[in-house]
């Protein structure tokens, strides 16, 4: 009997011990097991993480120009509408907007002076350089109340151009000069030679995501290239044509003695027509050629 007893015993035990090892290697695989899901679970993060990162050559995808275009879509409907009502406005008020490229120079206080005698107001869009040759006079631009706008640094289309930050570039380094020289931030440029042929799409969009309102004109006096008493009747018959159709004038002159010569010819004819000429602001919808298939890389 007693014999039974410690055999029993020793079953008992040997079972007791064929357990705890079961429940030893139990918690042994299940840590390998935790442990091989928390470095899953980790692989996983970090492959997610990298799928953020942007897909190379998404830059030039069909799929990025798409969204672009969708974009300037939505937004060039925005800016139709606005320029509508901004133009029922400024047809009550007869309004003319006379604009100035490529200064400041040497005559700007001249022009300035014209202007004054007339109290007619003009926007100038105007070359980083030139700013700071000729600080004095923008100074007194802002004094008495003109607009001011931007033109970019080079007025050179090969490098204005050149690839789809380049206006972006240019613009932005104007903007930083005419804010020191006057305290101004101006968000108004026009691009050398207007935005048609060479803004591209992808320019238009970093412009656009830099906050520049980008702005051509309707009524080109051709003083660049009448360069006499011809471009003042040219322009006058345009103003002309343009208030008879209820368009309101954005008129394209240039900083440049032949253009002050005459201008007080143009300037009379305004004021007994009486119009108003009025300044751009950065919150008017800019009056801009749009591209229409004609854009295109000038390289």
């Amino acid at each position: 009997m007693q014999k039974h007893l410690n055999n029993k015993g020793k079953v008992l035990s040997a079972i007791l011990v064929v357990a705890v090892v079961i429940l030893l290697v139990e918690l042994v695989i299940s840590n390998k097991n935790d442990e091989a899901a928390s470095t899953l679970h980790k692989n996983s993060l970090e492959t997610l993480s990298v799928s953020f990162e942007p897909m190379e050559g998404f830059e030039e995808s069909p799929l990025r120009h798409s969204i672009i275009l969708k974009e300037r879509a939505d937004k060039e409907i925005t800016r139709k509408q606005a320029v509508a009502k901004q133009n029922e406005i400024d047809q009550q008020e007869k309004a003319v907007y006379l604009t100035f490229d490529d200064g400041p120079s040497a005559v700007t206080d001249q022009l300035l002076d014209i202007l004054d005698d007339f109290q007619m107001k003009a926007t100038f869009f105007m070359l980083g350089p030139n700013i700071k040759e000729h600080s004095k006079s923008v100074v007194r631009m802002k004094k008495e109340g003109f607009g001011l706008g931007l033109h970019g640094i080079t007025h050179e289309a090969g490098k204005i151009y050149s690839s789809p930050s380049a206006p972006v570039d240019e613009m932005s380094e104007d903007r930083d000069i005419l804010e020191k020289v006057t305290g101004v931030r101006s968000n108004l440029i026009r691009l050398p030679y207007g935005s048609i042929p060479y803004l591209t799409e992808d320019m238009r969009y970093l412009l656009d995501k830099s906050d520049f309102n980008v702005w051509d004109w309707n009524v080109d006096s051709r003083d660049w290239e009448l360069k006499d008493r011809r471009y003042v009747q040219h322009t006058k018959q345009e103003i002309n044509r343009y208030m008879q159709a209820g368009v309101t004038p954005v008129v394209l002159l240039h900083d440049k003695p032949h253009t002050i010569e005459y201008l007080p010819e143009l300037l009379s004819y305004i004021k007994n027509q009486g119009y108003q000429t009025k300044v751009l602001t950065n919150e008017q919808p800019p009056v801009t050629f749009q591209c229409e298939g004609r854009c295109n890389s000038i390289s």
